[in-house]
């Protein structure tokens, strides 16, 4: 709402999609995410159930990371934000910002 002066989760996407943002990703924490573009349109990523919520610092920012980590891998958007949101439920089961993530194949395993 700060940049855009929207409250309305569409209304902020198509705000960026309508300024030349290739990509809106749009973390809603326990409730997943969103990835848009004017080619896919919206895709809902339901976010993983965390076996336990012990710390919420640093889920957003591993969320980015998995889903970096996702594309520099290929991988499409939706399967990157998967990753992302995995990521983000692991990280919440610990302590601390990377509480939670072992390697990259746990992650993946997690996922199902």
């Amino acid at each position: 709402k700060m940049i855009c002066g929207k409250d309305d989760r569409k209304e902020v996407i198509n705000y960026f999609l309508d300024r030349g943002v290739g990509t809106v990703v749009f973390k809603m924490g326990e409730q997943g995410s969103i990835v848009a573009n004017k080619t896919i349109g919206e895709i809902i990523i339901p976010a993983f159930k965390a076996s336990a919520v012990v710390d919420s610092t640093g889920c957003g920012d591993s969320y980015c990371a998995g889903f970096i980590v996702g594309l520099t891998k290929g991988w499409s958007l939706e399967q990157a934000a998967r990753l992302g949101s995995a990521c983000g439920a692991l990280v919440v089961t610990g302590l601390g910002s990377d509480a939670g993530i072992v390697d990259l194949d746990s992650t993946i395993h997690f996922m199902g």
